[in-house]
């Protein structure tokens, strides 16, 4: 049963547009969801654009098109599909073409260099060049590398760690010493030094909807563990990490640090802006973004809703996924999509005229 509409907007004209979610929306761990396909073929038998857009990553936006056209039987572009570091291509890559580059995530390391980041390593790789940083994975024949005259520049999490001990392990060493962890943990030894090194999360989710029964945990809860340890590490009170000086008992570091890092995914408005621009591509020429009535389609209300928010857009909440509630315990926590649907497929037919 559909709710209310909570704040009906005004359109120039009703040209819709649609932000689609992927897990707990269109698909579950790559099952399609009854009645999604059926609702995306309506979309493009009727000219609408779309956009699917997730927090998930890990792989090339072509490869992901490719998987989401074989499973719902349509021809999807890779300039359809937004994935966690997709807005990273246009912000970030340009900058640090030539540096070096630590990306978190199975086979990252790839998708980053396809990017045109030329020196990314994934943990993995870097690793192997750093035997001694986590000696579970050391291989016999390593040889250790000191990066002095070639610091790692930028940590860039595109997908949840294979490893999450592993990553945690060199993130931390390559943040507290600046780049290069065969060198003096300078954040640590020196309370006027700054944190060099940027950091970049693609996805703020601490949770999402698989086949299990309860949530999944995902890149925010990683996000939450390496703030939590670069604190502590960085922190008077902490006895492993801490390094003292003979200077009568005193510590060299007074307090912790905040670890610096941006955060892109839904519901940011830099990936918000994305996902405008290539709804705006489909459309013909003179089309702006006052002419569409653009709604965003999900089953998390702190991304999919939270997105239209940031961007004024219209929502709807599904209950195919990590959400169903209800709706008054949303309002109670300041939370209010412009519908709430039982799935995509009930939305589309109630949107789309026939």
């Amino acid at each position: 049963m559909a709710t209310k509409p909570s704040s009906p907007k005004k359109q120039r004209c009703r040209r819709l547009a649609f932000v689609l979610d992927i897990d707990g929306c269109l698909s579950k761990e790559g099952l399609p969801i009854a009645g999604s396909k059926e609702a995306l073929h309506t979309l493009r038998s009727k000219n609408i654009p779309f956009v699917v857009c997730t927090n998930g990553g890990g792989q090339l936006e072509s490869t992901r098109a490719a998987k989401l056209s074989k499973t719902f039987d349509i021809a999807i572009s890779p300039e359809q599909v937004i994935l966690s570091h997709t807005p990273l291509r246009s912000e970030v890559v340009p900058r640090l073409e030539d540096s070096r580059v630590l990306i978190v995530g199975e086979h990252c390391g790839e998708v980053a260099r396809a990017y045109g980041i030329a020196k990314a390593e994934g943990i993995r790789e870097y690793g192997r060049r750093h035997p001694s940083l986590f000696p579970r994975r050391r291989e016999e024949d390593a040889v250790q590398v000191d990066d002095v005259d070639d610091p790692v520049k930028a940590i860039l999490i595109f997908e949840d760690p294979e490893d999450l001990g592993e990553s945690l392990q060199l993130c931390l060493d390559v943040l507290l010493t600046n780049g290069n962890p065969s060198g003096p943990r300078v954040l640590i030894e020196d309370k006027n030094a700054n944190q060099e090194v940027e950091v970049w999360f693609t996805n703020p989710d601490l949770v999402y909807s698989g086949l299990a029964r309860h949530p999944r945990l995902t890149q925010g809860s990683y996000r939450l563990c390496l703030e939590t340890l670069y604190q502590s590490a960085t922190s008077s009170t902490s006895t492993s990490y801490y390094s003292f000086k003979k200077d009568g008992g005193k510590q060299t570091m007074d307090k912790r640090r905040t670890l610096r890092a941006t955060t892109v995914g839904k519901p940011t408005p830099l990936t918000g802006k994305t996902a405008l621009s290539k709804l705006l591509a489909q459309c013909p020429s003179e089309i702006t973004e006052q002419d569409l009535e653009i709604w965003t389609v999900g089953d998390n209300p702190s991304s999919d809703v939270a997105l239209a928010h940031t961007m004024g857009w219209n929502s709807a909440l599904v209950r195919t996924g990590i959400w169903n509630g209800d709706v008054s315990d949303l309002e109670r926590e300041g939370v209010r999509p412009t519908r709430v649907e039982d799935s995509f497929a009930f939305l589309a037919r109630a949107l789309i005229p026939e």
